[in-house]
């Protein structure tokens, strides 16, 4: 079972305990404090601060991760040291009826590797679990390699956890396949846009937990969903090993209603599928370079061996990209798509034992829109219908359009491109 915590950032702890109430009632398993704004390392309100913390971790309703963020990796804490190291010891030695440990004590691995107080305590082999993380709030680490192995050499490593900003779909699934192949309980989460499949699809690949905010307002990391979209809309209870992945495939496609429609979709049919964003960069200045985005993106996801990847929507700006891209693969290409030279519909068939991938390129803008018009217009034949914008879109209903004997006008800023 992949867990759903929710993070909370504590400011003061009557509202933090509210927050884990809240986080309990919308289907967490466990509540991740976040201290860093809280605890301030000022010896004249440490006491205070540790009894206030301790005190949330003994009353909260769900298990606790405590982390006290150090500024180097994103968080707020700046203070002493030892202070935060003394707290993280008080924390873990705590017995009834003074009160409980956290479940989880959050470390970074930098933290170890550099400060005294911190590798001593965590030497000391504290009763609470360990969770020892790395993060790059800017892009993937450098030497990221290298990062991973001394993390995951880490004897008192009970969970290790793996977070930065991801640059595109392909981070997310390298961040899956961390989480798959680790030998022990990983936590790989890629943040931003690009992340939002490592986090969804966690369960897919075996990740220990996924992080989901209360609301959007308390996100402790870009592109963390809310538990309710990671519960509802993305049915991520329902997410397994032999789940497909759908998505929507465009620049931008976080607007998009798609997801909503399609899982809604899924659900009510018991399919096991789950429909996804996924954005692919494009540059309006630089279309080789979008493409060759659009092409290195979309053919690792089909092939990629455990994504089970069955097919997406396509929108702007890649429809065009798409029938290039079939063109070149040999894919099935409809007639309209092959017409109109812009596609909207990508299916991925696998034989049973996924050796051999048949991929099928519809265009169903224009039959869908000349559908649409034939139930309230009636009979197509010689009307005059016009068409503003002279896009992938509109090329598709232009031509199902004209296949029914209708007129078409097409009306557009560039007058080259509507003549086209």
């Amino acid at each position: 079972m992949t867990f759903v915590c929710v993070p909370i950032t504590v400011r003061d702890p009557e509202s933090a305990l509210a927050d884990a109430v809240a986080a309990k009632s919308a289907g967490a398993e466990i509540v991740e404090l976040r201290v860093d704004d809280f605890f301030t390392g000022d010896p004249t309100e440490s006491d205070w601060q540790t009894r206030q913390i301790a005190g949330l971790v003994t009353d909260a309703p769900l298990p606790c991760i405590v982390t006290c963020r150090a500024a180097g990796e994103g968080g707020g804490y700046s203070g002493d040291p030892e202070a935060r190291a003394a707290l993280y010891a008080h924390l873990a030695s705590l017995e009834a009826p003074a009160g409980h440990p956290p479940r989880y004590i959050d470390v970074e691995l930098a933290s170890i590797q550099n400060e005294e107080s911190m590798r001593s305590w965590v030497e000391s082999q504290p009763r609470t679990s360990l969770i020892v993380s790395m993060h790059d709030f800017d892009s993937r680490p450098a030497d990221f390699s290298r990062r991973v192995l001394n993390l995951q050499s880490q004897p008192r490593a009970a969970v290790a956890k793996v977070a930065y900003r991801a640059r595109s779909l392909r981070d997310s699934l390298e961040l899956l396949d961390l989480a798959r192949d680790a030998s022990g309980p990983t936590i790989a989460l890629g943040m931003g846009e690009f992340g939002l499949m490592s986090r969804v699809l966690a369960p897919k690949f075996g990740g220990f937990l996924t992080f989901a905010s209360l609301r959007p307002a308390t996100a402790t990391a870009p592109g963390q969903p809310t538990i309710a979209d990671l519960l509802g809309m993305y049915r991520f209870r329902s997410i397994g090993r032999a789940t497909r992945v759908f998505g929507v495939v465009g620049w931008p496609v976080g607007h998009s209603m798609s997801p909503l429609i399609h899982n809604a979709g899924f659900d009510a049919l018991g399919f096991d599928g789950v429909y996804l964003p996924l954005p692919i960069a494009a540059e309006p200045t630089d279309a080789e370079g979008s493409y060759a985005s659009f092409k290195g993106t979309l053919l690792e996801l089909i092939h990629h061996p455990r994504l089970d990847f069955a097919g997406c929507s396509v929108t702007i700006p890649h429809k065009e990209n798409l029938v290039r891209l079939a063109r070149e693969q040999q894919w099935q290409l409809d007639s309209l798509s092959n017409a109109v030279g812009a596609a909207n519909t990508l299916v991925v068939a696998r034989n049973a034992d996924g050796s051999s991938v048949l991929c099928r390129v519809l265009n169903t803008d224009g039959p869908a829109a000349a559908q649409s018009l034939w139930e309230v217009v009636g009979d197509l034949a010689d009307q005059d219908i016009a068409i503003f914008g002279a896009g992938g879109v509109a090329a598709g209903i232009a031509a199902a359009l004209m296949q029914d004997g209708v007129r078409v006008i097409v009306c557009n800023r560039s007058d080259a491109r509507a003549t086209a």
